[in-house]
């Protein structure tokens, strides 16, 4: 699906008190290998959410490596099946340690661009209660904004354990809507 279609379908759900205010944006670095992207989101034309693959794959990497280091994991074993080398428990060592990686990087509130692409092409596809307990933080975040997000059920929501990209964008639409959150109050 084009981005276009993609950014329209999304601006589509925002509150009504946000429409308008928030803003889609992608950029795809042609010249570069592999094409990498940077796909960000604006409020009142200040950047508040930004998933840069150039940011987000070196940094990656040099984790990647740390963790390979640190717990001594050895590469695949070359054999002329390529099925035992695809199942080998040395290549699901490696695969769990770029998943740790990714996952260290996320927590900090980095993300890669396919990661909020994924979020963004199943948002219009679900419903308001999938996309607040969908495993994607950045599917969740969008949910905050959404006009099928009541005031009375935003208010009620607990922000105390979920990531911080989540409890931001919570915390605009709070303001936005001149609601008051059980952590405002006392």
């Amino acid at each position: 699906m084009q981005f276009s279609k993609i950014k329209k379908q999304y601006e589509s759900f925002l509150c009504e008190k946000l429409q308008g205010r928030v803003k889609l944006y992608a950029n795809v670095y042609r010249k570069a290998h592999d094409g990498p992207a940077r796909v960000w989101l604006t409020l009142d034309k200040q950047e508040m959410l930004n998933a840069d693959d150039l940011s987000f794959i070196v940094p990656r990497n040099i984790l990647y490596e740390q963790i390979k280091e640190e717990r001594m994991h050895k590469s695949i074993p070359y054999n002329r099946d390529f099925n035992v080398m695809f199942e080998s428990p040395e290549r699901q060592t490696l695969i769990d340690a770029n998943d740790l990686a990714e996952a260290a990087l996320m927590a900090q509130g980095k993300f890669e661009s396919d990661y909020f692409y994924k979020a963004l092409m199943q948002y219009g596809q679900i419903s308001i209660e999938e996309a607040m307990q969908s495993g994607n933080i950045l599917t969740q975040a969008l949910a905050m904004f959404d006009r099928r997000l009541g005031k009375r059920r935003l208010q009620k929501l607990d922000m105390t354990r979920v990531h911080p990209t989540i409890q931001q964008f919570h915390k605009i639409r709070c303001e936005a809507e001149g609601i008051f959150t059980k952590t405002e109050k006392g």
